[in-house]
């Protein structure tokens, strides 16, 4: 690879003896992997439907050379989200109960923040992202990968962290970074870098920092990732991080690189704040009457309660446990989107049909070739009259709709294939 030669020289004196693998890895292609989405299907299942995944990890795997999964129904149905194997270990690095709150302070695609959510799922997750076209993409993969206990929000960290306050068991601070990690699959990430970017990243990233302790409660967890390898954005931020909040303490820290792991690099490190925790961090929210939403729920669904949230607009939320108030934050979902309530009647939402660990409404099996079909905005023949979901190898892959013989499909048109 062409590097900067300022890079090489830094890489050198900071690998010693393993510089020359580090070097030859970076000549390799990039390792494209996934994780097996355990809200919707266990790795065994996956597995035996796609053999040609190769196991990494428990819940991670190596992608083949040239596989396309956007032309992959199971990758449609949520059953697992294209993730290097790097970018998964920081959020395995968090002890985590299934009833705590856990906030991803720079969640944007959503990767880390599906992998949280699966692990709390009696709690809540908040998966902020400053960017608000990043933060529509977030939507769309927690949606795909069937979280129902979620609230995204698109918020500068400061203001988010204020609003909150010490509120949760487990922050992750995966940073915005010089992006060292990606330089194998983005040459970009190269062209761009210089130590002069690797500093502003440095100080960008001390800022989200001192904006995340603030949503730390008393021993709480936080997780700072990069995916760069500089000590400027790992160590000596965290070292920096330590002399200014001496309640936290440094847990572990893991550092990998190309020729050390099946994954293309990354770093974290886990610390705690000092204190006993207190359990009471989030309160049950009260729900709204919503007749329709309701009277659609108890004929189609079994199983699927809680508070729901009517908003002025028609939609109709199901609403997580709540670490604070809504009225604090810029909220974008709240827990899971059900439907609207339109003319007295309810239409269901695609995120309805893709909910995990809740009974999905009556499934219609398809078969390969249907399910394709339904993915291009085809409509197929109907088993029966009304609402259902299509399902792939019982995954739900959306809504339709039948009549007249005819499963009209409800598809969204941004997630057809084209």
């Amino acid at each position: 690879m062409n590097l900067p030669q300022a890079y090489v020289q830094r890489m050198e004196q900071q690998l010693g003896e393993g510089f020359c693998a580090y070097l030859a890895a970076m000549e390799e292609p990039e390792k494209r992997a996934g994780r097996v989405n355990p809200l919707k299907i266990g790795p065994e299942a996956l597995f035996a439907l796609r053999p040609d995944f190769s196991p990494a990890t428990q819940e991670g795997f190596l992608l083949p050379q040239g596989y396309a999964p956007g032309h992959d129904p199971l990758h449609a149905a949520g059953a697992y989200y294209v993730q290097e194997l790097s970018a998964q270990m920081p959020a395995s690095l968090f002890k985590l109960e299934p009833d705590m709150a856990v906030l991803d302070l720079c969640a944007a695609p959503g990767g880390k923040s599906a992998q949280l959510a699966a692990r709390v799922p009696k709690g809540v997750l908040l998966a902020n992202e400053i960017v608000p076209g990043r933060a529509g993409v977030l939507v769309g993969n927690l949606e795909r990968m069937g979280v129902i206990n979620a609230l995204i929000t698109c918020m500068d960290p400061e203001k988010l962290t204020a609003a909150t306050g010490p509120v949760f068991d487990a922050v992750l601070v995966d940073a915005p970074c010089a992006g060292e990690g990606m330089f194998r699959k983005d040459a970009e990430a190269v062209q761009a870098w210089s130590q002069e970017h690797v500093l502003s990243c440095a100080r960008r990233q001390r800022a989200i920092l001192q904006s995340a302790q603030r949503a730390v409660q008393p021993g709480g967890q936080l997780v700072y990732s990069t995916c760069s390898f500089s000590p400027e954005e790992n160590e000596e931020n965290v070292a920096w991080f330590l002399s200014e909040y001496p309640d936290f303490e440094l847990v572990a820290e893991r550092h990998l690189y190309p020729h050390t792991s099946l994954g293309e690099g990354q770093y974290a490190a886990l610390l705690r704040r000092k204190g006993t925790p207190k359990k009471a961090g989030c309160a049950a929210p009260k729900g709204q009457k919503a007749p329709l939403a309701e009277a659609f729920l108890q004929e189609h669904t079994e199983g699927l309660k809680g508070p729901l949230l009517a908003l002025k607009d028609g939609r109709v939320l199901l609403l997580p446990p709540l670490p604070c108030p809504l009225d604090r934050l810029r909220v974008l979902r709240a827990g899971l989107l059900l439907g609207e309530e339109l003319k007295g009647r309810f239409q269901p939402a695609h995120a309805l049909a893709m909910a995990a660990g809740q009974p999905l409404l009556t499934a219609q099996p398809l078969t390969e070739e249907q399910a394709r079909a339904y993915l291009l905005g085809q409509t197929l023949p109907a088993a029966a009259p009304g609402w259902c979901a299509v399902t792939y190898h019982g995954l739900s892959l959306g809504l339709a709709k039948g009549a007249d013989g005819i499963l009209k499909n409800h598809l969204p048109k941004g997630l057809r294939w084209l």
